[in-house]
């Protein structure tokens, strides 16, 4: 999987270990609601841990080769149902 970036009339690959994501970009790669990103999933044991370059949450990064990976080996009780929700 490489990410591509279009700069004009250059073209640049990169592989997913060297893209870094915010939280909002995080939360949708996973499929999962910024608010219930924050506060539920990052605190998962086993969730990859993030690297900060200011110190505030706004600097958080996440790698995403680390969250695809994690996406493919999360707990089945994590995982997203198919399809529409039932009508109750």
């Amino acid at each position: 999987m490489t990410a591509m970036a279009n700069m004009g009339s250059l073209v640049v690959a990169l592989p997913p270990s060297d893209i870094w994501l915010t939280d909002d970009q995080a939360a949708e790669f996973l499929g999962y609601g910024g608010v219930y990103f924050k506060s539920s999933i990052i605190c998962l044991k086993g969730f990859p841990k993030p690297r900060y370059i200011t110190e505030t949450t706004k600097g958080r990064r996440w790698n995403l080769k680390k969250l695809s990976d994690w996406l493919e080996s999360r707990p089945e009780d994590l995982k997203k149902a198919v399809g529409r929700p039932r009508k109750i």
